[in-house]
């Protein structure tokens, strides 16, 4: 599955018709492939501390470029082989799903406080800003 960049940006309105799934994550997908916006489980069983954030990226519009339409209330698993692994910044309150890494990579914030990591038109990473990280304890 192929993912493209788009610079334009409108409300987050209406409702998705399926979802691509990252361990228990959804990103929730318009009738044309919009990711509008995130729900599902993140749990923070295991997870590695990092220093990592994305500091730097624009706002935009995150498209999946699937094979044929979405099948309503059908989830896509992008991680089929391994479930991606999970990095808390506790310092800057963001959790990672997926490489961590930034550098020279494109960032892009396609819903409120969720940023995608590109390399290219792969997502290798989701970054979450949450209102408040649990307690962890690690």
């Amino acid at each position: 599955m192929a993912f493209i960049l788009t610079d334009d940006v409108e409300p987050l309105n209406g409702t998705g018709d399926t979802s691509i799934m990252i361990n228990d994550l959804q990103l929730e997908i318009d009738h044309e492939g919009k990711i509008i916006y995130v729900w599902g489980l993140c749990p923070l069983v295991k997870y590695e501390e990092i220093d990592n954030f994305p500091f730097e990226y624009k706002t935009g519009s995150l498209v999946a470029l699937l094979d044929k339409p979405p099948v309503p209330g059908i989830s896509y698993r992008l991680n089929e082989d391994r479930r991606w692994p999970i990095y808390i910044n506790k310092k800057k309150g963001w959790v990672c799903l997926g490489n961590p890494a930034t550098k020279g990579k494109q960032l892009v914030e396609f819903a409120p406080n969720c940023v995608a990591t590109m390399d290219g038109q792969d997502l290798i990473a989701v970054w979450l800003y949450p209102e408040k990280l649990p307690d962890l304890k690690n």
